[in-house]
């Protein structure tokens, strides 16, 4: 598994005291390291309430060509985004080639967005990224690489997970391996902000689609006994800044 050394100087404005992981576990040697089956099959039930966010963006501000940056195996995108607009999927090289046998009609780029290098492909008018940042060691390099994709009318469509909403107030380390860091709202706005993003609009959602599912049975029980309520995803609308 890929490590890396953080710059430890950098908070990306989360509060102090916060400990940060120092492994990227999504980063894969070699094909299923990180996208197993399970994986796979878990990811069809998650974001769903994020995509159908994008899709009404596009719809409604009349977006035509849509990056999604770190697609995953690209179930949503597909299902909700493909049908209507251009859209285009950007992940590491063996999701690439996994999500190209599944849907061969879906537009896929490969990326590392540890150290992105220019991809060639020009501007979008709506970019998403959909609970991506937290698995990163340095967001930075993603949040760089969605400013150079987008153009002064683009859309852009964030989300992660609000950690005091799913962790609880005192919470200092996700306990999900998989997540170097969480944010709380306010954190992840002033994030955005400092980034070169205007945040136009930043709501709660829900974090998988209801349904009667073993998976989603399973995970909805399992946050009522914790109380954790269903809507711990926090997405943000953003432009870039003039």
């Amino acid at each position: 598994m890929p490590t890396f050394d953080p710059n430890p100087a950098k908070t990306y404005r989360i509060k102090p005291g916060y400990e940060h992981r120092t492994v990227n576990a999504t980063l894969e040697d070699a094909a299923g390291d990180y996208w197993d089956p399970t994986r796979e099959l878990l990811s069809r039930h998650v974001q769903h309430a994020v995509y159908a966010l994008a899709a009404d963006l596009v719809r409604e501000r009349g977006r035509k060509t849509v990056l999604d940056v770190g697609c995953g195996m690209a179930h949503k995108l597909h299902d909700q985004l493909h049908p209507i607009a251009d859209v285009t999927g950007v992940d590491q090289r063996s999701v690439v080639d996994a999500v190209g046998r599944l849907f061969p009609d879906l537009k896929m780029v490969s990326a590392d967005f540890e150290r992105p290098d220019d991809t060639g492909l020009g501007t979008f008018d709506l970019l998403t990224s959909v609970d991506v940042i937290e698995h990163l060691l340095d967001p930075d390099q993603l949040l760089a690489f969605i400013r150079a994709h987008a153009h002064a009318d683009s859309v852009v469509l964030l989300s992660t997970p609000e950690r005091d909403v799913r962790r609880g107030t005192a919470n200092n380390r996700s306990h999900k391996a998989a997540h170097v860091r969480e944010w709380n709202r306010a954190e992840f706005r002033a994030y955005l902000e400092d980034s070169g993003f205007a945040v136009e609009r930043h709501v709660l959602l829900p974090a998988f689609r209801v349904g009667w599912s073993r998976y989603m049975v399973k995970e909805r029980l399992r946050l009522v006994r914790k109380r954790v309520p269903l809507n711990y995803t926090q997405a943000a609308v953003c432009r870039l800044k003039k």
